[in-house]
């Protein structure tokens, strides 16, 4: 079966977006070193965990996710994760006084930075914009305290 001008013209066409979309695919995966990649995945596991504990807590769902394009300058020896972990453990803190796990069920997201931002409190995302050795309890803690 022979194929006509057209037909040769979409199958190249094809081809052609089939390509530049694999090289793409390639370029991205590529861009990021195993080594990038483990420490994301070991840095989102233990995200994970310690929001996993918050909730536990609270009594709530929170959705937890780490901002890694604040990240980019981030120290290798340093865990972003724990770097935020403090600002957790505020809204822990307010969840175990009065009626504070009943206020802090408006927190359904908690957003890890490298930014050094400090903490963020909007709609119901809390943002925290880590510095390297810091932790953010305090600040996040009267933001909490004053927010909710």
């Amino acid at each position: 079966m022979a194929l006509s001008n057209s037909m040769l013209k979409v199958w190249a066409v094809r081809t052609a977006a089939a390509c530049s979309f694999g090289a793409l695919l390639f370029g991205v995966a590529s861009a990021q070193s195993l080594k990038e990649l483990r420490v994301r995945d070991a840095e989102e596991a233990a995200l994970d965990r310690e929001v996993a504990y918050t909730q536990s807590v609270c009594g709530s769902s929170i959705d937890a996710s780490i901002d890694w394009r604040s990240a980019a300058n981030w120290p290798d020896d340093v865990s972003l994760t724990l770097s935020c972990d403090g600002a957790l453990g505020a809204l822990e803190a307010f969840c175990r006084t009065g009626d504070g796990k009943s206020r802090a069920q408006k927190i359904t997201r908690f957003v890890c930075a490298g930014d050094g931002a400090g903490a963020s409190l909007r709609g119901g995302t809390l943002r925290y914009g880590a510095t390297p050795g810091g932790n953010g309890f305090v600040d996040t803690k009267a933001l909490i305290d004053s927010a909710l």
